[in-house]
């Protein structure tokens, strides 16, 4: 039996110094408090048996290590420690590991030092397994193994049955099996593609010999075919000679007349150009004229309003002088009053000074000591009369301050009464000069309102002139442009005319040159009924010129030829590549007033293609109602043509008018004779005449803009004007309710100064009173002042005093009414210089503006005798122009007549060169063609017979043949023609036979027979391309013979590389899948036990359901492993949807059940319990007390009697006999069923924690 005995730790984190924890027995609970160090101990059991400190919530080995608080520098630990002891059947074993200095592990077994392999091959023979970790549960791994996926089971499965160990391994062979396995399939099939390669290449040498008969065949078939080509192109070549050589006859005869009417063309031009000249001479001197007349007429005009400005402001300005004459006097007249008035008061200020300097109380006064002494002397005796007789002198003096203060009101009202005389004054005189100002305002009003009639009668009559010439000129204008249009119709008609021409000629050459051009649209079409044209020919559009053509080919050639030739431009439509889409046929159907526009067209079935693709699926309507019904009621996506030409778009927009106003034309175009255009002519240069005059006259009127801008200013002059009399009369009426407010204030103002005298004068007798009665009362004690200062009475004094005061504030009066008069002469004297020197500058701007009126006056005189000098020339001119015109226009219609002549000639020979141009275009068009087919069959090697030359002499690119000049293109096809002659002796009669019918009977049997003979070509072509045979069949034989032995010798090696992976990944597989599956059928069946033991009751006796699903049975360890369990009179449910409880319940059955397949002598458990209820910490605690007490479970009511299965691996470690289990538990009813408790506590003294152990085997329950 090997049971854990105790744990000895030094320095292990929160353990300090050496301890002993233990002995443990069967069923040892430790307790403590929080924080004490139980898991601590936890980690020092984990640390001792192997397990890394990763686990051990640390980081690394260093932090295992106790640190204290208290320890000093000289105290650092640099070591610690654990041992476990270990009780066996032999004695007791120790297994030891330190973490050292350098933070690493050192382990040892009965102190003598192993490595770690040793160490954990020691641990194993006891079943303790570190990787493993069957002998302890970690707090938390409860929670964790009720809470992990079917996936994370198997892994753990397989880290307990060892079977995870041949992952690496089975991975690594089952990639080389999935290779070997490709490889092999690989060599299989090589080896059958090549098998098959074989069959095809040994059918291949049966067709080599059919294949060289056919090539033979071909051979001699090219050669007639190519004969047959080259006849054809001599007989054309010839033929092409012959037209040409008669071509040349005819342009030489054209030639000769056509030189002799350019002749007469140029000598007629040159007499027009002459005439022209002379006209433009004399038509440029008209427009200069003309142009000095308008030039000058605006420049008299602007000095004539000049002129006028002038005199008015020479007006204005005479008028602003008579002003200022009048204010200089008004002015002068003030400053002279206000002279005389200073004269006299400073006059009566001296008069004043020199009476007081004479007088007794200016001597007396004259020595300021005395002055000083004696006042003192009289303000001290008055204040102790005024102290003895205080109700009279109180009295005085309040009547003395109200007499000061009437005096101070009435010199105010005295001023103001001067200061309102004077502004009476001024008013008046404003109001004068408003009364003037007044009148001139009316004058001006007058004289502006007269200008303005004068001008506004102008505007009207030159308005009703200029209407009139507009209206004129419109007229004109229109006349003008209806001749212009006549006109341009004329040119458009004829030179669409000679674009018909010229069209019409180049498809005839077209149609000569190439067998396949069958005409334009319009000419293979035409409608039904009359009534149909213009829809047709709206319809047709731009493709009504298209040309029709056989094939794309044709197209291209007739293209080259357009661009070499310079001919113009053309639209073709080769009926082999048009691409025409289906026409729905229920369109046909879809109005009885409507039909497809390809039912009312007669052409031939051989174009309908090309017919189909230019009307589409437009339909004719018979009226515009019938169209907008199929286009917008019907939706029909088609375009709706009517009989007069609108047209309904797919899009919806209507178009029309514009192929009825062509046909207007095209009607009027019988109506035109050769002679309408010479009188159209005349009568545009007629029109242009008139229209110069007109314009002529309209210009020489004075422009309204001008006027209207005049009338504009009058009208803000007379406005202006209006304004300034309505602001003077303002003024006016302001100055004389100003002038009225003014007399009120001033009799008011004397009424209130009367009253104010009349209360001095009351007050000074009542104070005359007041006075007495204190002199008397006073006389007493002034009695010695008296007589000191040799005064009769003290009433001497006073007056003295007060006729002192008087004639001071007389004085200062005086000096004030000066210094105002003076301010008030220098303000007005200012004023004076200012309107003299406005008077001066007057007068300048007078002269100035005399200046200016005598200039003007010149300049009009000037230019009016220059703008009658202009009209007489102008005059002169214009009929010299008219003379001028009429040779000119005589000498036009001559050159004119000669001109149409030269055209006509001209026309002819350059359709007579043009056909020869295209002759010998066709000449050495057959030419290439003969030089094409004759290097074709040197490329291709066909050996056609020559009676003249060989094919050897034939270039074979045709970039080895320079022309550097025309004779060495000649000379080049005169090697072709004449020194490359086929032999035809053994050409079929049937193809020469064929060059000597009409050109269209010939051109449709040359093509049959050139499609007979591509049709039988391309059939042995056809033919020998289909059998394709190998010239190198039998070499090719014996490669692919070797290459298939090859392939079967490397398919056997690839099976037996196969078969061999195979075999050691089986074994593999089946080591794994064994050690798998006998751990989890252990658990599997004992899972169950388990689980009814944790949760069996009174009331349940039977206890839950638990059991164990392989989601892949095949190989279980790819897959994962399912978990379920149902408590007690509980349906089934997902392990997510368990109580906590439950699911601790379900994962310690779990754990009991994985810990019994390889059972190690102990079991630590921390805090597995956390999560339970009371119940069952009970059914836990019942459980672990017996199987610590105990080897064989309890029978079960319904199951086996057997004990708990222990692991079916026949293996030499021993099995214990019963459990020991070390629980970390804080719950009561747990421990308290315990053998023995060892209880954890914090020395907080020594900052470390210890132990105390209680054995309970002496205490019964």
């Amino acid at each position: 039996m090997v049971q854990l005995e105790r744990i000895e730790v030094e320095n292990f984190k929160s353990y300090k110094g050496k301890q002993t924890i233990g002995p443990f027995t069967s069923f040892t609970a430790v307790i403590g408090p929080n924080g004490s160090g139980k898991s601590n101990l936890m980690d020092a059991i984990s640390f001792v048996l192997g397990v890394q400190s990763s686990q051990l919530r640390s980081t690394q080995l260093k932090d295992l290590i106790y640190r204290g608080p208290k320890s000093g520098a000289n105290q650092i630990i640099r070591r610690a420690s654990a041992a476990a002891i270990l009780s066996t059947e032999a004695g007791e074993i120790s297994f030891k590991r330190t973490v050292t200095a350098a933070g690493s592990s050192e382990y040892s077994i009965n102190n003598k030092i192993v490595n770690f392999q040793e160490y954990t091959a020691h641990l194993s023979k006891y079943n303790i397994l570190t990787k493993a970790k069957n002998f302890l549960v970690f707090q938390g791994d409860v929670e964790a193994i009720a809470s992990q996926s079917p996936i994370e089971l198997t892994r753990l499965i397989e880290t307990i049955s060892g079977s995870g160990e041949y992952r690496a391994e089975y991975e690594k062979l089952k990639y080389e099996e999935q290779v070997a396995a490709e490889q092999s399939n690989l060599s299989f099939l090589k080896k059958r593609a090549i098998a098959s390669e074989l069959k095809t290449v040994m059918s291949q040498k049966k067709e080599l010999d059919e294949y060289n008969k056919k090539k033979e065949e071909l051979s001699l078939l090219n050669i007639e075919y190519m004969l047959a080509k080259l006849y054809k192109v001599d007989t054309q070549i010839q033929q092409t000679k012959n037209d040409i050589d008669d071509y040349q006859d005819q342009l030489n005869d054209m030639l000769s007349k056509t030189q002799s009417s350019d002749k007469n063309v140029l000598s007629q031009r040159k007499s027009q150009a002459k005439a022209f000249k002379e006209l433009s001479k004399a038509d440029k001197q008209v427009k200069f004229l003309e142009i000095s007349l308008e030039e000058k007429q605006p420049v008299l005009l602007g000095l004539n309003e000049t002129l006028a400005l002038t005199e008015k402001k020479k007006s204005n300005l005479i008028s602003s002088s008579e002003k200022l004459q009048d204010d200089t006097q008004r002015q002068k007249d003030v400053i002279v009053a206000l002279e005389s008035e200073l004269n006299q008061i400073k006059k009566a200020n001296a008069k004043n000074e020199e009476d007081w300097l004479s007088s007794k109380e200016a001597k007396m006064f004259s020595d300021s000591t005395f002055e000083a002494k004696i006042t003192a002397d009289y303000n001290k005796i008055k204040s102790s009369i005024e102290f003895q007789s205080k109700s009279d002198s109180i009295n005085q003096k309040e009547i003395i301050e109200k007499i000061a203060s009437l005096e101070l009101k009435i010199n105010t009202l005295l001023d103001r009464k001067e200061e309102l005389s004077k502004k009476i004054k001024e008013k008046q005189d404003q109001k004068l000069s408003n009364n003037k100002q007044l009148q001139e305002d009316l004058n001006r009003l007058e004289d502006a309102n007269s200008e303005k009639k004068v001008i506004e009668d102008k505007i009207n009559s030159n308005s009703a002139k200029y209407e009139k010439y507009l209206s004129k000129e419109f007229e004109l204008n229109e006349k003008l442009g209806l001749v212009l249009k006549q006109i341009s119709q004329v040119k458009a008609i004829e030179m669409e005319s000679k674009k018909e021409r010229k069209n019409a000629e180049i498809l005839a050459v077209l149609k000569r040159l190439f067998q396949n051009v069958y005409g334009r649209i319009s000419e293979l079409c035409k409608p039904t009924q009359r009534k149909y044209e213009l829809a047709a020919l709206v319809t047709l559009g731009k493709f009504a010129d298209a040309i029709v053509v056989d094939s794309q080919k044709t197209a291209i050639e007739c293209i080259q030829y357009l661009r070499e030739q310079r001919a113009g431009n053309a639209t073709f439509l080769p009926l082999d590549s048009l691409v025409v889409k289906p026409l729905n046929e229920s369109f046909r159907r879809a109005h009885s007033g409507a039909r497809l526009v390809l039912d009312i067209l007669e052409y031939n079935t051989k174009y309908e293609r090309a017919i189909a693709f230019v009307c589409g699926s437009n339909m004719v309507c018979d009226s515009i109602e019938i169209a907008r019904t199929l286009c917008y009621d019907q939706k029909l996506s088609v375009k709706a043509i009517t009989l007069d030409g609108v047209v309904i778009h797919k899009s919806g927009n209507i178009t029309g008018g514009n192929f009825a106003e062509t046909g207007l034309i095209s009607n009027n175009l019988a109506k035109w004779e050769r002679g309408n255009t010479e009188k159209l002519i005349k009568s545009r240069d007629d029109l242009t005449q008139k229209l110069t005059e007109v314009s002529k006259n309209k210009n020489t009127l004075a422009p309204i803009e001008s006027l209207q801008s005049q009338l504009a200013e009058l009208d803000s002059n007379f406005l202006a004007a209006q304004d300034n009399l309505v602001r003077t009369k303002r003024w006016i009426e302001t100055y004389e309710l100003e002038d009225k407010d003014l007399n009120k204030q001033l009799s008011s103002s004397e009424k209130t100064l009367t009253e104010y005298q009349l209360q001095v004068e009351n007050l000074e007798i009542l104070l005359e009173k007041v006075s007495q009665k204190l002199n008397k009362a006073s006389e007493p004690l002034f009695r010695d002042f008296c007589k000191n200062y040799n005064f009769s009475s003290v009433s001497e004094f006073e007056t003295l005093i007060k006729i002192k005061n008087k004639a001071s504030k007389k004085k200062i009066e005086f000096s004030n009414h000066v210094s105002r008069l003076e301010n008030q002469l220098q303000f007005e004297k200012e004023q004076l210089e200012s309107i003299a020197f406005d008077i001066e500058r007057t007068k300048q701007l007078i002269n100035q503006n005399n200046s200016e009126l005598i200039s003007s006056q010149t300049k009009i005189r000037i230019l009016e005798e220059e703008l009658s000098k202009i009209l007489v020339d102008l005059k002169s001119e214009n009929n010299n122009f008219l003379t001028k015109q009429t040779k000119y226009q005589s000498e036009t219609s001559n050159l004119n007549t000669l001109r149409k002549e030269y055209v006509e000639l001209s026309s002819a020979l350059e359709l007579a060169n043009r056909m020869k141009s295209s002759k010998e275009t066709e000449l050495s068009k057959a030419i290439d063609n003969k030089l094409t087919i004759l290097r074709k069959c040197r490329l291709e090697s066909i050996e056609i017979p020559f009676s003249v030359g060989s094919l050897s002499s034939v270039p074979i690119s045709l970039a080895s043949v320079a022309y550097t000049s025309t004779e060495d293109k000649a000379q080049f096809d005169n090697l072709i023609i004449n020194e490359l002659k086929p032999n035809y002796t053994t050409l079929p009669s049937a193809a020469k036979s064929n060059n000597k019918k009409d050109e269209n009977q010939q051109n449709n049997d040359v093509d049959s027979l050139e499609k007979g003979y591509e049709s039988r070509i391309d059939t042995l072509k056809l033919e020998l391309m289909s059998m394709a045979p190998s010239s190198y069949a039998q070499e090719k034989l014996n490669t692919l013979q070797r290459k298939l032995n090859e392939s079967d010798s490397e398919f056997l090696n690839c099976r037996r590389a196969a078969k061999d992976v195979y075999s050691r990944f089986s074994r593999v597989k089946q080591n794994r899948l064994e050690l798998f599956n006998s751990m989890f059928q252990h658990i599997s069946s004992v899972i169950d036990k388990f689980y009814k033991i944790l949760t069996k009751s009174n009331n349940f006796p039977i206890g839950g359901t638990a059991y164990l699903n392989l989601e892949n049975t095949e190989e279980p360890y790819l897959s994962g492993v399912k978990y379920h369990a149902m408590p007690p009179l509980k349906r089934f449910r997902d392990m997510d949807h368990l109580s906590g409880g439950e699911k601790t319940v379900a994962a310690i059955s779990l754990l009991f059940a994985l810990q019994s397949f390889v059972p190690s002598p102990f079991f630590v458990l921390d805090e597995v319990d956390a999560a339970l209820d009371l119940t069952n910490v009970i059914q836990l605690a019942n459980y672990l007390k017996l199987r610590s007490s105990q080897v064989a479970l309890p029978p079960l009511q319904r199951s086996e009697d057997s004990e708990v299965p222990q692991s079916k691996k026949t293996t030499d470690k021993s099995k214990p006999d019963n459990f020991q289990f070390i629980v970390i538990s804080l719950k009561q009813k747990l421990y308290e069923k315990a053998s023995s408790l060892v209880g954890v506590y914090r020395d907080q003294t020594l900052n470390s924690s210890n132990t105390l152990n209680l054995s309970l085997s002496d205490y019964p329950e």
